[in-house]
């Protein structure tokens, strides 16, 4: 009887793959399995890769040391203390980042959060909460969806961590950071964050999630907040950076 139920429901599935077949997120060409990305667009990802700074995952040309310290860092350390991210933002990067922040390509998240942990695990492995760079709640009925939670409970998983989707709560709306100045963003983000009363980071090690870090203006204002709270280390990843 059960093997019977598993091979109407291998016909079933492969009915469903053959109506809806599973298609490149970049491209939208025909790809074998439901990864979200085929063999060709795979490539032309600029994933980064070692060397980079320790502090915020900037890719360095040559390898100087165990531990390498961009320039920047060491002149202004970030008030994040570290920073972990997949990609480089490219025309492919640029595609699949927006069709999983923007077209409902939820199913990504899955792959991001699996290339993360892959990545990342053995930094990532003292954190003690995981949370989302969190969405004002209308905007979110708008979107439907919170990208950052979205993954975020994704490394939850991957990452055998709690996730607390409310630690942060966005207060109010701001303007769309996109086409801003590091100086507008600054100020756009400013104090539109809170940290929810209903539960402690003090001392804590928390996992910030967002999907694209550009000038770090919405993650260090995040990071503010926590410090606030008295949480103990904040670290960030993102899919991509520009």
């Amino acid at each position: 009887m059960i093997f019977k139920f598993l091979n109407i429901l291998g016909l079933f599935n492969k009915v469903i793959s053959f109506i809806f077949p599973f298609r490149c997120s970049t491209c939208n060409d025909l790809t074998d399995t439901g990864e979200g990305v085929c063999s060709s667009c795979w490539p032309k990802f600029n994933f980064i890769n070692k060397p980079y700074c320790f502090i915020c995952c900037k890719k360095f040309e040559v390898d100087f040391s165990e531990v390498n310290i961009c320039a920047a860092c060491v002149i202004a350390k970030p008030k994040i203390d570290m920073i972990r991210t997949l990609l480089e933002f490219s025309p492919e990067t640029k595609k699949l980042v927006h069709n999983f922040k923007y077209h409902d390509k939820t199913s990504l998240a899955k792959l991001f959060a699996k290339l993360i942990n892959n990545r990342f695990s053995e930094d990532l492995k003292d954190i003690d909460i995981i949370t989302p760079v969190p969405m004002h709640r209308l905007k979110r009925i708008f979107r439907g969806y919170n990208p950052p939670q979205i993954l975020a409970q994704e490394l939850s998983k991957k990452l055998a961590k709690p996730i607390v989707p409310n630690l942060l709560i966005k207060k109010r709306i701001t303007k769309n950071q996109v086409g801003l100045t590091k100086k507008e963003r600054t100020k756009n983000i400013v104090d539109s964050f809170e940290l929810n009363k209903n539960f402690s980071v003090k001392d804590k090690v928390i996992l910030l999630v967002d999907d694209v870090i550009t000038t770090g203006a919405t993650s260090t204002e995040c990071t503010k907040i926590l410090r606030k709270g008295k949480a103990g280390s904040v670290k960030l990843v993102t899919i991509a950076r520009v």
